[in-house]
This record gives structure tokens, sequence and C-alpha cells, in this order.
């Protein structure tokens, strides 16, 4: 702890005023009095006995900045924010550019969430020292608490330049760049924080993320894969990894990484969907209907027209013709995409003798916005078949 020390007022005003008389014994046992106080105060304080330290300071309107940064520190060990912050800006009145003050000022606004004022103590002490990495990272933290993402991060490239190697300023600064989607800087920024720490754990979850959104799912996958050989598995990970599986075809990984995520009761809809096309694409139709049947059930959102798509898609392909044509429908009144209209013409197609429900959607089909080129291409073949083009 840095104390900046002042002789109180008090003191000052008997210096001239015995000085003027020749008095000086009184001076003497002034100052060593008040020093006696100072250290048992430290003695106290070092022992974490911050309430005897507390009581033994005199109270009141001291003008003594050591006996106030006292005051306040105790206040702010003991979890008295108030009694903390009042005497730290008192001595700010007496001396604006008190390291101390400003500091400990900056951390209680902070934990009491105001980030205006916190953010206003960091940045006087980092005008006060310029070339002090950690006050240019404080004001990076409260600048993001403040939502100002472009200063937050040029706080905390400040901050990097002034200290290359403070890991939690690289994570702070990837976290916001993840936020304003620039990937590539990400990328870079890990690459410079693995030369310092090549093994840290929070860049590699940073990097794997952003691998994940730029698609790059195998690059995802290794990155998450490494991390798992040093850590448990959480929701962070079975999710981007069941993701990655999905898009890159492997789907008989699928299913252990939706399972553990509805172990832990996450019952979002896109986890029951993933299961059915993994299911069905490993040959389980049955599997597969029951898991799209509980995506659309879960479903809230414009998704159920994928989900109720999938479900009459795996029904087709086991030939249930008739309840493809309800999957669908029930998917087009959802959405009314103009493929689901070509999708039940071919089932109607299929599934019934008589052709007008077929004809009459594939009509509808090529009347709708739908540019799907083969799917074109083959109602107008089937209309053509059937003598109505």
């Amino acid at each position: 702890m840095s104390l900046n020390l002042r002789m109180p007022a008090f003191i000052v005003t008997l210096i001239v005023v015995t000085s003027l008389t020749g008095s000086s014994q009184e001076i003497d046992s002034i100052s060593i009095a008040r020093n006696r106080l100072i250290a048992h105060a430290d003695s106290l304080m070092a022992s974490y006995q911050f309430s005897a330290a507390l009581n033994a300071l005199p109270a009141g309107d001291s003008s003594d900045i050591g006996i106030l940064l006292r005051i306040g520190q105790c206040n702010f060990r003991l979890g008295a924010s108030r009694g903390a912050i009042e005497p730290y800006q008192r001595v700010l009145r007496i001396d604006s550019s008190n390291i101390t003050a400003l500091n400990q000022l900056g951390m209680l606004y902070s934990r009491d969430g105001d980030y205006a004022a916190a953010f206003s103590s960091f940045v006087s002490l980092s005008q006060l020292d310029p070339r002090n990495a950690y006050y240019w990272k404080q004001a990076g933290s409260m600048a993001t608490k403040l939502e100002d993402l472009d200063g937050a991060a040029s706080m905390f490239r400040e901050a990097l330049k002034l200290n290359p190697a403070d890991m939690e300023a690289y994570v702070a600064l990837g976290n916001i760049l993840m936020g304003m989607e620039q990937y590539k800087s990400v990328d870079s920024l890990a690459l410079l924080a693995f030369a310092m720490e090549p093994k840290f754990k929070p860049m590699k979850i940073l990097r794997a993320r952003s691998a994940f959104e730029q698609r790059d799912y195998r690059s995802a996958v290794i990155t998450v894969n490494d991390i798992l050989q040093t850590s448990d598995t959480t929701v962070l990970y079975a999710r981007m990894l069941g993701v990655c599986y999905f898009n890159l075809g492997e789907h008989d990984k699928v299913p252990a990484c939706m399972f553990f995520l509805l172990k832990n009761r996450l019952e979002d809809d896109w986890i029951y969907y993933y299961m059915g096309v993994a299911e069905r694409e490993l040959g389980n139709a049955e599997g597969a209907v029951a898991w799209f049947k509980m995506a659309t059930t879960k479903s809230i959102s414009e998704n159920t027209s994928i989900y109720l798509t999938q479900l009459g898609l795996t029904y087709e392909q086991t030939g249930e013709h008739q309840h493809a044509i309800k999957a669908y429908r029930d998917a087009y009144n959802y959405s009314h995409d103009g493929i689901l209209l070509y999708h039940l013409a071919r089932n109607y197609d299929v599934y019934y003798k008589t052709k007008s429900p077929a004809l009459t959607h594939y009509r509808k089909y090529l009347a709708s916005d739908d540019t799907t080129r083969l799917a074109r291409e083959y109602a107008r073949r089937r209309l053509q078949a059937m003598g109505d083009f």
C-alpha cells in the first residue's frame, strides 16, 4: 500500500505558533504521538485487524492525508464502500493528484457499479502516469462496462503496448474484438498472446470461437479438443463441437455432444433438430422422426418450418408419404416458402392415384418466386407428362 503522508493542519498551525514563541517541545510531542498512532494502526492493518485499526484512528474532519488514507483503506477492506469513498474524496480535495486515493476510488466506484466515475478516476491516473499499463487496462475495463467498445479497445491496445505480457489484457481485447466481429484481428491477437504463453487456455477459447464464427469448423474442432485434454467438458465446448461435427458431416459424433447439452438442461429446439438429422444420416429414421417432432414442439421461432421440412423429408425417405404431406403442409403454413409447394406436389404425385392435387401444387410452385433450377425443371416435366403444360 503506497501512502502519501502529510502533516495534519493542526500540527502545521502549532509549528507556526511555537516557532514564534520559541517552544519546540510541544511540536515534537505532537509529532511523536501522531507517528505512534500511525505505526499502531499500520500494525493492526498488517495483521488484518481493520476494525481495530479504524477504531484507533481519529474520527472527525481530519486533514491529515496519512490518516484519511488509512481510514479509507480500513473501510475498503471491511466492505464499507461509503465509509471508504468519503475519506478518499477528502484526500483529493487536498491533493487532486494523490495516486492512492484515485486508484482506490476507481476500484470502489467500479464495485458500486458507478462505472463512469471509476472510468474518470483511471483516466486521471493514466494522464498522471501515461507509462503505467495498469491504469490503461483499468480504464479499458470501465470503458467496456460503459459499452464504449472502440474506446476500450484503444485503451487495451495501449496497455499491451506498455506491457506485452499481460494475458488479461489480451483476453479483454479479444472479447471486445469478438463482439465487434473482427475475427481476423482476434486471430492476430491470439498469435501474439501464444508467443508469450502458448498454453494460455482463455486465448485458446477465443481462437476456437473465432474459427467457429468464421465457419472454419475443422480448426475449431482441433482447438476445442486440444483444450479438453486438460479441461472438463463444458456446455460451451459441447455446443461448439456438436455444431462443428454436424457441419463437417461427422454425424456419428453429434449425438454425444447433444446429449451432454440436454443433460445440462439445455432444451433449445436446434438441439433436437441436430439430433434428428444425425439419426437420419446414421440410418435411424424412426429415431429421427421422434427428434424432429420434439424440435417442432419446442420451437417458438421461424425455425419451426425448417424442423417440419426435415420431418417431412424423413417421412418421405421411409415411404410414409401421407405423414410427409402433413409435415410439408404445416411447414408451408409457417413460412410460405415456395420450395415446400414442390415437395408437396411430389408427395401428392406419389401417394394419390388422382393427380389433381399434384397438378395444383406443381402449378402453384411454378408460380412462386422460388428459383431452384432442378425443382422447376422437374415440375415442368411432370406437368408435361400429365398433359398439363
